[in-house]
Parts: C-alpha cells; structure tokens; sequence
C-alpha cells in the first residue's frame, strides 16, 4: 500500500465496496432476484470482489511506484488550511459550497419524503430498508449542510469525507429507485449529490495535487452514472 494516506485507502476501500455492490446488486436483479432477495447477497458478493479487485489495483500500483513507472501523486498530502489558501482555491471553494448545500437541501426533502412514505404505508408491507436510507439521507443533509457552512468560510478540511458521503447516497439512492421509494425523488438525487460528489473529489484532486488525472472524481461520476441508469434498465 505504498504512498498511500490511511484516510485516502479508506476511502478506496469504502467506493471498491459500493461499486461491487452496485454491479452484483443489478445483475441479480437482471437475473431476477427480487430487490430484497438481492439485498444482502449483492452486497456480500459484491464487497468481496470489490476488495479484490481494489487488491489487484494496489498490488500493480506498488510495482510501478517501486520501477519509478509511476509516481505516488503526493499521496500524503493534505488540503490547506484556511489561512494558507490562494486566491484561486477561495474562488474555487466559493464556487462550491453552494453545490454541497443544494445537495443537502434535496438529500432532505428526500430523507422526508421517505419517512412519511414509510410512515403511511401498511405496517405488514413496510420495508425497513426504506426507514434505514431514510434516516441516512436525513443524517448526509445535516451533515453536509454543515460541510456546505464551512467550506464557505473556506475550512476544506472535510471535502474528501463529503464526496464519499455524497457517493453512498447517489449509489443507496440508485438502490431507492430500484425499490421504488419514491422514485422520482431518488433520481432527482442521484443527479444532484452524484454531481457533488464529482465536484467534491475535483476539489480536492485541486487543493491537494493539481497534476494527473482526477481519477476519484472519474469514478465518481461512472458510479453515479451507473446507479441512475443501472436501477431504470432493470426494472
């Protein structure tokens, strides 16, 4: 794991699982699973190979670090403080923290939104699943809300926890949509906080390194992308 900050392998640790997830989750749903019989062997399934694949990745990424192929891309290295930001970062940050405070706005009306849904719905047929994403997506728009508030006092300390978070709502909001709880709005999601989620590891590809290729906010998006039209084209 050569290079690599603890916090950032975490994090690859965390997107590896939801992308396995993600694709195993969909193809059992192709194959005809149905949602909640899906629910629990996906993720089991998919957070394996997620890992292994993640493995593979790391083992070649060390080779080529050690044959000077490929350079660790100051993986060590963390984003200013407020008082060392440049004018350039304060315009980016200002640019930004509007987009994270719409993506918490609308992962609140959907938390909402889910809990009255659950709330009016027949206690035999009530699905837990739907009162858990409620309670996260609640959680994700205070939190966020709270990240949005610091990053316009230019405080990006906390940019990479929020494109993560905004990640694992898009992909449990690609979930909602297969499950119909309140489906429009799960799109209307997936679009606003996948979009985030893209900006917010920009931001810190810029802050931090600003050389090579984005590739966090790549796979965001492909992630993002996936959980919207992977959940239509199955159902």
């Amino acid at each position: 794991m050569t290079g690599v900050a603890p916090g950032r392998l975490i994090s690859w640790v965390i997107t590896a699982v939801l992308v396995g997830w993600l694709v195993v989750y969909n193809i059992m749903r192709v194959a005809g699973s149905t949602p909640a019989d899906a629910a629990l062997p996906s993720f089991l399934i998919g957070a394996a190979l997620g890992l292994v694949a993640l493995a593979i990745i790391m083992f070649v990424r060390t080779r080529l670090i050690a044959s000077g192929r490929l350079h660790p891309m100051d993986a060590d290295a963390d984003v200013p403080d407020p008082s060392a930001i440049t004018p350039d970062q304060r315009r980016v940050l200002s640019a930004t923290w509007p987009i994270i405070a719409v993506a918490a706005v609308v992962q609140l009306v959907t938390g909402l939104w889910m809990l009255f849904d659950w709330q009016g719905t027949a206690t035999v047929v009530r699905a837990t699943a739907e009162l858990i994403m409620a309670i996260w997506f609640i959680f994700a728009a205070v939190w966020m809300g709270w990240e949005a508030r610091n990053l316009r006092g230019m405080d990006a300390g906390g940019i990479d926890s929020v494109a993560l978070g905004a990640l694992l709502t898009a992909v449990l909001a690609g979930v909602g949509i297969s499950r119909q709880f309140v489906t429009g709005m799960q799109v209307i999601t997936v679009i606003v906080v996948g979009v985030a989620s893209v900006i917010a590891y920009w931001v810190v590809w810029y802050l931090v390194r600003r050389r090579g290729v984005p590739s966090m906010a790549i796979i965001a998006g492909l992630i993002s992308l996936a959980a919207l039209l992977l959940p239509l084209l199955t159902r």
